[in-house]
């Protein structure tokens, strides 16, 4: 169940209003479900890989003999291959990475998909944006899945940041997304898909709640200082030279000469 977008909206405008507006130093996304439709048959990849769907497939996996984990391994490469095939964005993804990209705001990526799918990404459906920077796969074996928030805390080291509510974390899942940014410290963006009622219902406290992408724009600009208006607000000011008159009524005039304006004939005080 997707919530119509004005009452999501509006309610996320509310909660960004309270207190000064601080500036946005980054957005760190999901990838499947968040920017990308999701595409792949998960009961069906569960019921290839003989695991259970209470369990997390791939921790299940990494349990399981050699030879089974083999053969799980390659039914999931092959269904996410199947899966970068046929990848979409949704709707307003593009729309949203421009303008962020033409605020100044840069971008991070963190996915339990692949480096693979990843490089996909940035090499089709994301060609002439911005790519992710940093771009964490679970490929990455120095950080552990989400919600632990070891990936978000390099992100943060990287990009130089210590004010941790001025990164947003944006994703459709409560229990990975919202959960993951919190323990971390940084404001969270639920993109209510529908996911949640799946994991129970709750948002679990995301900060801002938008029905699509393409709503998340004008949340975060009610909520943040944008780094390109900053510059224009808080840069130093154009200075130009002061104007300077060398005839002989300015050069009088500008020395508070009132017995020699008034010996100058009315031609020279004309000009």
């Amino acid at each position: 169940m997707r919530l119509p977008t004005r009452l999501v909206m509006s309610a996320a405008v509310r909660s960004m209003s309270d207190g000064a507006r601080r500036p946005l130093r980054g957005v760190v996304f999901d990838l499947d479900g968040t920017l990308t439709v999701p595409n792949l048959d998960f009961k069906e990849m569960y019921r290839r890989c003989g695991v259970d769907p209470s369990d997390d497939i791939l921790e299940a996996i990494a349990k399981m003999p050699a030879a089974d984990a083999a053969a799980a391994t390659s039914v999931v490469d092959e269904m996410e291959a199947e899966g970068r095939r046929t990848l979409r964005l949704e709707p307003g993804a593009r729309e949203l990475a421009a303008w962020l990209a033409r605020q100044g705001v840069p971008t991070a990526l963190v996915t339990r998909n692949t480096k693979a799918t990843v490089d996909h990404l940035h090499a089709t459906l994301w060609a002439g944006l911005p790519p992710f920077a940093p771009a964490v796969s679970r490929d990455d074996a120095a950080f552990p899945p989400k919600p632990d928030p070891a990936a978000l805390e390099a992100i943060l080291e990287a990009w130089g940041v210590d004010d941790r509510g001025s990164v947003v974390m944006v994703g459709d899942s409560p229990a990975n997304d919202v959960v993951f940014g919190k323990a971390a410290g940084v404001a969270t963006a639920l993109v209510d898909s529908g996911r949640r009622f799946v994991e129970g219902g709750a948002d679990e406290g995301a900060d801002v709640v938008v029905a699509s992408l393409s709503a998340l724009g004008g949340a975060l600009h009610a909520r943040y200082e944008l780094p390109i208006a900053a510059k224009y607000q808080s840069g130093p000011s154009m200075k130009y030279p002061t104007p300077e008159n060398s005839s002989p009524a300015g050069v009088a005039a500008a020395a508070d000469d009132v017995a020699a304006l008034d010996a100058l004939p009315a031609a020279d005080l004309v000009a």
